[in-house]
């Protein structure tokens, strides 16, 4: 397994390449390229909030507690929330991923659950796009491919460190398998999940204007009867072409 220090000296270098590569391929501006190092970066890092050691979860709640009222404040403003309101937004937002989020992730996690996953990679990057408020769809999807992008070093990361060489023999430790997978050993881990992938994707396919919301399907217009159709009859009789007469 790798260190904690490794993930997040992996994850960084990713960030600044991606963000590199954002502005020079892509044409991104400056400050979409830092926040989206930035994400990437801390994205290397989430898996690791199960972590039962204690520096893990103490630095990553922190980073997070840090980071999630800015993008709170950013949504909060993007819906009409401004001023007081705004601020006390994002105070509450703070003190419940700081205290609360760490408190329920130790007494409901296990190390290698299913954080260690790509469905929980998949929730990571559509969480990103739901919340991170722009106006250009494409730094909305650069925010949540950023995410994913560090979510995924991890993973990759943790695989490639339970491979063991012994000379020229290969074994696998115990580990291997824990990080790159799609179910785990629990059924009730698994199907919250999965239900919350499910509803994070309807909720990113209809944002993203690919699936229409039903609820928002304008009715069809009615068709209003004014007094001069009120006395036309119902069915109307087609006029006879007029029969040509061959001499």
């Amino acid at each position: 397994m790798a260190a904690y220090r490794e993930h997040i000296t992996v994850s960084g270098i990713l960030g600044v390449a991606y963000a590199t590569a954002a502005v020079f391929l892509f044409s991104y501006s400056l400050v979409q390229a830092v926040i989206v190092a930035v994400l990437t970066w801390i994205a290397g890092m989430l898996p690791d909030l199960d972590s039962e050691s204690g520096r893990p979860i103490r630095e990553l709640s922190g980073v997070v507690a840090a980071f999630a009222p800015l993008l709170m404040l950013q949504h909060a403003q993007g819906v009409g929330i401004r001023g007081d309101r705004a601020m006390l937004f994002a105070i509450v937002a703070y003190a419940l991923v700081k205290y609360g989020g760490a408190f329920l992730l130790g007494k409901l996690t296990v190390h290698r659950g299913m954080f260690h996953s790509i469905p929980a990679l998949l929730i990571a990057s559509e969480l990103t796009f739901l919340v991170y408020h722009s106006e250009e769809m494409r730094v909305r999807v650069l925010m949540a491919v950023g995410v994913g992008i560090g979510f995924l070093s991890h993973l990759v990361l943790d695989e490639m460190y339970s491979v063991q060489w012994d000379g020229m023999k290969v074994r696998l430790a115990k580990s291997a398998g824990t990080a790159m997978k799609f179910f785990g050993p629990e059924a009730l881990p698994n199907g919250i999940t999965m239900g919350l992938l499910l509803c994070l994707s309807y909720a990113t396919l209809v944002e993203a204007d690919i699936v229409h919301d039903p609820s928002k399907i304008p009715a069809p217009e009615m068709i209003h009867v004014t007094s001069d159709m009120e006395d036309a009859p119902i069915f109307r009789m087609a006029e006879q072409p007029p029969e040509t007469q061959f001499q």
